[in-house]
């Protein structure tokens, strides 16, 4: 399995570990003594100024109740801001001021203004949700719900928990210094929550440990490079979660399965933590003695810390638990931030947008030279909902099965033979047995498993595809991305099926890359292995047939015919030339089919998971990842534009005919075409007809409904007032509370650090 990827929230203190030594081998700082770094450097309490409290509440329609202010003082400790942060902020982010104002003093300002707008914002949060006595989130502003429950109606999230001012005195009773802060964290967290915090500050120790464990290890790390060609992946795989951590079920609840690996704990168990190469037990324990000392070194350790066996014991991990839930708090108030701006979002305004941008559009395509290039733009927040009347534009999936190096000097020979492009060129390439009769697809993912990651796992159960090859007894079977199809329990890759497995025979070898054998397909193994994935993904019927004669007139083809001699028989008269001169291409078109359920399925479902057109689209773009030489059309949204046929396009002419008839027949259609490149399997994904794209526009009840088209376009609406509203609030909370009865600075106690020149 491959190493977990993650959001990290910095953590300020550990970032100090490392950084402080660098900034001094930097000359532009001296660290001088624990007194220096330990020094407060300013000091935050927004309890400090009921009436700026009131005034910021004020600002988001709310008022403060007698019962919270007269609480204040028990609920709100004065946070400190030490010396040490103002250094391991600066060499996080700082450099970035400093290059934007070229001064030293300007940057530091920025990173202190930064560091107190944090304490602003935690506080203010905690003064706001036991002043409301609940907290309401913005649901699509949280990838986990656990811990919640949806507020019928509306786009909130409520906290399954009572949020009272004694609730929170009596969660922090006993308790001071760090204990107490995170303690009142806590109250505002779920359970989920809180053990990604944990396991935040778990991952960073480790990560922090295995960088001096590599250091300690001596051997000389092999040359890992590889002559393996990169191949693209999916856009979003691999990726979990924001909040995702590895769990457990564990006497009927949901437990971490991480923790910190020291050396004198066994790492089988230590959950998920994955240890370095040529890890051992006597390097793990001299690099966490380093780690230890380093803390130690930058006064992270108190002086009455004498047993250092249990990092978790230690004020140090605390610090970092506090600084994870301190973010986790302030980013759960953005989310109610932009639950209020959602709220505000009615009906009218929604259907407002939409008909300004059917008006925007529908003047815009009577002048658009190229509707191509607008549809080029299409996205989950970029629209088309209008079209240029009386054409037929749209998209299509193109899976290139290539000429071999040796077939391509056969083609060359051909074209030495006849001009390319000629009726006489394109039927001795044809009929060449050589050539198109003897291309064989073959599975192009060995990058995903000999590539610097190693994306594969391997496949068990029955819930994956299985074809005459990969269903041998005792098969092993590899399939892709397991973060994105097992780890994460409701994960997914947009518009990829992830079920088609390696095709051919994968054996892992000693040094961990693996040998690979192909099963390779000759073009009409291709297609029935096309149908049969993508019956097997959708479960509606994709089937079609092979260009054939009707004899019943002048020179006609249907695609009734049950296999593709035809093709392989054609003559030079079976490209005629219209009275303009252009060639008709219909010789060069293979086979042709279309997948059953599809036509129903209108524009504005068209990527609902459940529906037909979503499921044949999701299983088309896994085989192109697959099988397909032509890189250009991987994680393109719907695959290229295609223009109407009334108008000429850049692509080789056999293509542009096969993929502008293909469109006109509409979505769920696929077409094998024959070009100089080899074999194209054609698949058209949407279209669009002329006029109003979604024919009944946006449609406020589809608003949440995932896939629809109405989901999107509210959600993109959504997020530009969303970003609006929060940023501005935002910014007047922290304008209102920041004055001096709130905030203290010590300027004089880092001047050092804004007189560097």
């Amino acid at each position: 399995m491959m190493k977990k990827k993650m959001t990290k929230i910095l953590c300020l203190v550990l970032a100090a570990v490392f950084a402080l030594g660098m900034f001094s081998a930097c000359d532009l700082i001296v660290v001088n003594n624990k007194r220096d770094m330990e020094q407060v450097v300013a000091e935050v309490n927004v309890g400090n100024d009921a009436e700026a409290l009131e005034k910021t509440l004020a600002v988001l329609g709310e008022t403060l109740s007698d019962d919270t202010e007269a609480q204040l003082g028990k609920i709100l400790a004065t946070d400190e801001i030490y010396k040490r942060d103002l250094v391991a902020y600066f060499l996080s982010y700082g450099y970035n001021y400093y290059s934007s104002s070229g001064s030293y003093a300007s940057a530091f300002a920025s990173v202190m203004n930064d560091l107190v707008n944090r304490k602003l914002q935690s506080q203010f949060a905690t003064v706001y949700y036991l002043n409301a006595g609940t907290v309401r989130i913005d649901r699509d502003s949280v990838d986990n719900k656990k811990g919640y429950t949806e507020e019928s109606g509306t786009d909130a999230l409520v906290l399954d928990k009572t949020i009272t001012a004694d609730g929170y005195l009596a969660a922090i009773e006993g308790k001071t210094g760090d204990e107490a802060a995170i303690a009142g964290l806590e109250y505002f967290l779920t359970e989920d929550e809180i053990n990604y915090a944990h396991y935040i500050v778990m991952s960073s120790v480790n990560s922090a440990i295995d960088s001096f464990e590599k250091e300690q290890i001596k051997a000389e790390e092999e040359d890992t490079s590889s002559d393996t060609e990169t191949r693209t992946v999916p856009t979003g795989a691999n990726e979990l979660p924001a909040m995702y951590y590895p769990s457990v079920e564990k006497d009927g609840k949901k437990v971490i399965d991480y923790d910190i690996y020291t050396g004198s704990n066994n790492v089988s168990d230590c959950g998920e933590y994955e240890k370095v190469e040529g890890s051992t037990k006597y390097y793990r324990t001299r690099a966490y003695a380093q780690f230890i000392s380093r803390l130690r070194q930058n006064y992270l350790i108190g002086e009455d810390e004498k047993d250092v066996s249990d990092i978790k014991a230690l004020s140090y991990y605390n610090v970092e638990l506090k600084t994870q839930m301190e973010q986790l708090l302030i980013n759960k108030f953005a989310a109610t931030l932009n639950l209020k701006a959602a709220e505000s979002i009615t009906q009218d305004i929604i259907e407002s947008a939409y008909e300004t941008q059917i008006l925007a559009q529908k003047e815009s395509s009577k002048t658009v030279s190229s509707y191509t290039t607008t549809m080029d733009s299409v996205s989950d927040t970029s629209f088309i909902v209008y079209s240029p009347e009386g054409r037929t534009y749209g998209f299509v999936y193109n899976i290139l099965l290539p000429f071999s190096t040796n077939q391509s000097k056969v083609l060359d020979e051909v074209g030495n033979r006849y001009t390319a492009g000629t009726k006489e060129y394109y039927a001795a390439r044809n009929t060449n047995s050589a050539l198109l009769k003897a291309v064989e697809a073959k599975d192009q993912r060995e990058s995903w498993f000999n590539g610097s990651t190693d994306y594969s796992y391997e496949a068990t159960g029955d819930g994956y595809y299985k074809n005459a090859y990969n269903s041998a007894e005792n098969k092993t079977n590899y399939l892709f991305f397991e973060d994105s199809f097992v780890t994460d329990p409701n994960g997914k890759i947009d518009r990829y099926a992830g079920k088609y497995p390696f095709n051919g025979t994968a054996v892992k070898q000693e040094d961990d890359t693996y040998k690979l054998t192909y099963n390779k397909l000759k073009i009409d193994e291709f297609i029935d292995e096309m149908e049969s994935y993508i019956g097997f993904v959708s479960g509606e019927t994709a089937t079609g047939g092979y260009l054939a004669r009707d004899t019943s007139g002048d020179v006609k083809w249907t695609w009734d015919g049950s296999n593709g001699d035809t093709f392989y028989s054609v003559t030079a008269a079976d490209f005629p030339k219209d009275e303009n001169g252009k060639i008709d291409q219909s010789a060069n078109i293979y086979y042709k089919g279309t997948v059953s359920g599809v036509y129903n399925v209108s524009n504005a479902y068209t990527l609902v998971e459940d529906e037909a057109s979503y499921k044949a689209i999701s299983a088309v773009n896994e085989l192109m990842f697959a099988y397909s030489t032509d890189t250009g059309c991987l994680n393109k949204y719907y695959g290229y534009s295609i223009d109407s046929e009334k108008e000429s396009t850049s692509y080789v002419a056999e293509f542009e005919f096969a993929a502008q008839a293909a469109v006109k027949e509409g979505v769920g259609t696929y077409y094998v075409v024959a070009t100089d490149y080899g074999w194209h399997i054609i698949y058209v994904s949407f279209v669009y007809d002329g006029g109003e794209v979604f024919e009944d526009g946006f449609v406020d009840a589809n608003r949440n409904e995932e896939g629809t088209f109405s989901y999107y376009f509210y959600q993109a609406k959504k997020n530009d007032i969303v970003s609006d509203y929060t940023s501005s609030k935002q910014t007047q909370i922290n304008a209102q509370l920041n004055n001096d009865s709130v905030v203290t600075l010590y300027e004089k106690r880092y001047s050092d650090l804004t007189s560097i020149a």
